[in-house]
């Protein structure tokens, strides 16, 4: 966490988003946990630590944990076209 109590934030390299668009339709969660490793500088996070750090609001990150395929498109988009989880 940064001086004002936020998640760091990192950006995506072009490689690595293609490498999440690559591997997101066999197995998106560790698809967007490879990606998120990344952008929230936690190398060594599981899925559910990633999300809790995440700047995210408490809806999203409860479908996000159900898996909701929408959700997890959405953030995957994000992703691609931002790089970044900046609020």
């Amino acid at each position: 966490m940064g001086d004002t109590g936020t998640t760091t934030i990192a950006r995506l390299k072009k490689t690595q988003v293609e490498r999440l668009l690559t591997d997101y339709d066999a197995d998106a969660v560790a698809a967007l946990s490879a990606a998120l490793r990344i952008v929230l500088a936690m190398p060594d996070a599981e899925w559910a630590a990633l999300l809790a750090a995440a700047p995210l609001d408490d809806s999203r990150r409860r479908l996000l944990i159900d898996g909701d395929e929408a959700s997890l498109d959405g953030l995957a988009a994000e992703l691609n076209e931002r790089r970044d989880l900046s609020r």
